[in-house]
């Protein structure tokens, strides 16, 4: 059973009841109480002539205020912010440059009390955007317009180090493809992928990590996944380094696995561990597991096959008759009338298309623009 505390008010009173009822001495008292006498003699004297002893801690508030801004100014601010929609340094200057002669004889209060008035009102932008704008959910209008995908941290499974791949469809939250791979190369991301296409279809756009695709120099340029993607007729997308909100679906479903699946999952061996995750994604994630952003919903409710049927076989790149075309170095480059111009060692022994426009150049593979420069950026020094 818990110890009963006394409400602070009841031991100050009980100390007033000692020395003015019981003539017990103040110094006796005070050192019961474990109070100065300074501290004693002010209760004392808050509780003589009064019919109810005041024993509360009171206000430290004073009772005056003469730098208090004037109630008239802060209406005045508070209308110039209702008005215009301004914030402190605005409504400050609009002030001041109304009355020059006033701000000059210090009238106004500076720019950091008027941020204090809309603060203290509710009318900061802070406040104001906490209070109205809700949480934002993003997420695309129909299944299979973006697909999520990304490699997991390693896991232990029969003593040995696999990295988990993951596929998600951006608008149901359905999860295509939960697979392990021996590492985290493009290729085994391939090959998950490929058997998930010939699954669920061929999606608009993929989003994955920025690793699948690859710089030279800083220069833009075709990895051997995206040209793959490109080859398929799907949009590789990739979200900037250090920026993990990008792919927030994926990151969040990496998060829902720790808490979820990787305590209870069989992990003696691979085969056991791979189809311990299949269950899950099928029989649980997929069908029985409410998630929030889809109003409590599953996400097979929301999600469809595509109707673009992967092919049997990965087409190569195609053209139209009488296209301007080079083959891609293995240095991932072309040459076109004397110059060299970086496409990507992901396409090497690929051909590509090239598109002379007005002072500048195109460079296609397939459907997609890899490089565009113009007639200014050219030079025969140095790789473009």
């Amino acid at each position: 059973m818990p110890w009963k505390v006394a409400a602070l008010s009841e031991i100050r009173l009980a100390f007033v009841h000692e020395v003015l009822t019981l003539q017990r001495p103040l110094a006796q008292a005070c050192r019961k109480y474990g109070i100065s006498r300074k501290t004693g003699y002010k209760w004392l004297r808050r509780c003589q002539g009064q019919p109810q002893p005041a024993l509360a801690d009171q206000s430290r508030r004073p009772r005056r205020s003469p730098g208090r801004t004037p109630r008239s100014l802060e209406e005045e601010v508070l209308e110039v912010r209702d008005r215009f929609g301004w914030g402190a340094p605005k409504i400050w200057a609009w002030l001041r440059n109304r009355t020059e002669e006033q701000a000059r004889a210090g009238a106004w209060p500076c720019e950091k009390t008027i941020g204090n008035i809309l603060r203290r009102h509710g009318r900061s932008a802070a406040t104001a955007a906490a209070a109205a704008v809700p949480p934002q959910f993003f997420s695309r209008a129909r299944p299979n317009e973006l697909w999520q995908c990304d490699f997991k941290g390693p896991v232990e499974v029969g003593r040995r180090r696999w990295f988990p791949f993951t596929a998600l469809d951006d608008h149901s939250r359905f999860l295509l493809a939960l697979r392990p791979c021996p590492d985290v190369s493009m290729a085994s991301a391939w090959q998950v992928l490929w058997q998930t296409f010939g699954e669920f279809g061929l999606p608009e756009a993929v989003l994955c990590d920025h690793a699948f695709g690859t710089q030279y120099a800083g220069l833009p340029s075709v990895s051997w996944f995206e040209a793959r993607l490109i080859r398929l007729g799907i949009e590789p997308v990739h979200g900037r380094p250090y920026h993990p909100q990008t792919q927030g679906k994926v990151e969040r479903l990496h998060g829902t696995l720790e808490r979820e699946v990787w305590p209870h999952v069989e992990r003696g061996s691979v085969a056991g561990f791979s189809a311990a995750l299949q269950r899950w994604r099928t029989e649980v994630y997929n069908v029985l597991r409410p998630h929030e952003a889809l109003d409590g919903r599953v996400p097979l409710s929301r999600f469809a096959p595509s109707g673009r049927r992967r092919p049997a076989e990965l087409p190569g790149p195609e053209y139209a008759a009488g296209s301007v075309l080079r083959r891609v170095s293995g240095g991932g480059d072309i040459s076109w009338r004397g110059y060299r111009i970086l496409v990507g060692a992901g396409l090497r022994g690929e051909a590509v298309r090239l598109e002379e426009r007005d002072r500048e150049v195109a460079v296609y593979y397939c459907h997609k623009q890899v490089r565009c420069l113009g007639h200014e950026q050219l030079s025969k020094t140095k790789l473009l």
